[in-house]
């Protein structure tokens, strides 16, 4: 799996695009992920959340993820070393902190007020860090060291999961099954959780934001893309792996949604990586 490292020991990016413009990848940093805008799925670890405005993700070392967006989405994305706090890891405190990141919690359940107090955080975190300035670096540490106890304090290092169960179980079969199109149909997901057929696919666009096929063919595509350009997969395979009639279908599929031929998007892949 294609690793990414930080050049820095912070840096912060944002993210404003029609869609998400990176195969699966693993750090080895962590990262805040704060939604300003939009909607749709975060995938982390095999594992589907669905997000919002104002949703919260933390990702710790050794991390994979990727998103599907349902609409345009804007994210501020915060990375850090455990070097970057250096002359904080003296206070025990702190120390307990951040050993709590790396707890089994990804998506941050946020109160409304926490929600609005951290929002405002990671914009001064933003402002900041374009301005450069000469306090540019304790500004953005208390801010981070702010955000972290608000985290721990409202999360109370419980694992966040979707308000409704069935809808993370659902998406978590999904995950499992992904390579099994014969498990994958509506009557088969409709009946396994013991939901109307004729009702399942109003319900799952309600709770995730996406059709249900699409999200299917999105979620393939994504791994597809993935094994394309890290395990030298050809074509053909990974059209019968995926349950794709022939190259052709996958080809013209893998087009559609990445806007490029698989060839092309494997061949620009691998020299963006050849070149970090």
């Amino acid at each position: 799996m294609h690793i990414r490292t930080l050049t820095n020991k912070i840096e912060v990016d944002h993210v404003f695009e029609d869609q998400w413009q990176y195969p699966i990848h693993k750090h080895m940093h962590y990262e805040l992920l704060y939604i300003n805008k939009g909607k749709g799925q975060h995938t982390i670890n095999d594992h589907s959340y669905n997000y919002k405005e104002g949703d919260l993700f933390i990702l710790t070392p050794q991390d994979y993820h990727f998103f599907m967006f349902q609409e345009k989405s804007s994210i501020c994305v915060i990375k850090f070393n455990e070097s970057y706090f250096e002359s904080f890891l003296q206070d025990d405190e702190f120390r307990l902190l951040l050993s709590q990141l790396v707890l089994p919690k990804r998506k941050i359940l946020l109160s409304v007020e926490c929600r609005r107090n951290i929002g405002e955080l990671i914009q001064l975190i933003g402002k900041e860090y374009r301005r450069a300035s000469a306090l540019q670096n304790i500004i953005i540490k208390n801010c981070l060291s702010l955000i972290m106890a608000l985290m721990s304090e409202e999360e109370n290092l419980v694992l966040a999961t979707l308000r409704d169960e069935r809808i993370q179980s659902i998406l978590n079969y999904i995950d499992k099954h992904i390579m099994d199109k014969h498990l994958l149909t509506v009557q088969n997901i409709a009946e396994k959780f013991n939901i109307n057929k004729s009702y399942f696919n109003q319900y799952f666009r309600k709770a995730t934001g996406s059709a249900f096929k699409k999200y299917i063919q999105t979620y393939a595509l994504n791994l597809i893309a993935y094994r394309l350009v890290h395990q030298d997969s050809t074509l053909s395979q990974l059209a019968f792996d995926f349950g794709y009639s022939d190259e052709s279908h996958l080809n013209n599929a893998f087009k559609t949604h990445f806007r490029q031929t698989p060839s092309v998007f494997k061949k620009e892949h691998q020299k963006l990586e050849s070149l970090e």
